[in-house]
């Protein structure tokens, strides 16, 4: 499990399915040759590095689970509606960095299982461990957005943000925000003890 510390908040755990079992081994199969595949040619073509070419691969890709061991940490959120679309974001951790995946839900499966759409990813600085992703309880000064992706520094009692961007909806964008806009802090989940 990754040392990487992540906080993403679900309304409750098991919300559009949270789709954090992964076994789905036929897939796993088809999307991991895909990946050499693709890993391969994209090395060769533009230089650029399979784990990343693997990852371009699940753009527009629609998916009920992940294939085991592809993210070794993982957290996932609801992030909100536009229309008739819910939307959702997943922080992926892999070996050579983090990543945050903006997906749209897409439908349930006979089985009740969620298939979700990513429809972008954004790779993210290798975090430091004192360093969160964050994509709850952030919100830009003088600005209602619906939903903010951040990266906070995590002092004593304090969260400083060291990126932000605002998860633009319609356009299924992340437009950069400046830092100094956006404020963040943990949301305490309720008790149930006296």
């Amino acid at each position: 499990m990754s040392t990487l510390k992540h906080l993403s908040l679900l309304s409750s755990p098991n919300h559009y399915g949270a789709h954090t079992s992964l076994n789905s081994t036929r897939s796993s199969r088809h999307w991991l040759a895909r990946c050499l595949q693709i890993g391969i040619l994209g090395l060769l073509a533009v230089g650029m590095s399979p784990a990343l070419a693997c990852l371009d691969s699940w753009q527009g890709k629609e998916y009920i689970e992940l294939p085991a061991g592809f993210c070794q940490g993982y957290a996932d959120a609801l992030l909100g509606k536009q229309g008739s679309y819910e939307y959702g974001g997943v922080v992926c951790d892999r070996r050579e960095g983090s990543y945050f995946f903006l997906q749209r839900f897409v439908r349930y499966t006979a089985q009740k299982k969620a298939v979700w759409k990513i429809v972008q990813i954004k790779p993210l600085a290798k975090l430091h461990k004192n360093e969160l992703a964050l994509s709850q309880g952030c919100r830009q000064i003088h600005q209602n957005r619906q939903a903010i992706l951040a990266i906070v520094r995590e002092d004593v009692n304090i969260l400083t943000t060291l990126q932000a961007w605002a998860i633009d909806f319609p356009t299924e964008a992340l437009i950069p925000l400046k830092a100094k806009t956006v404020i963040c802090q943990i949301e305490q989940q309720p008790s149930l003890l006296p």
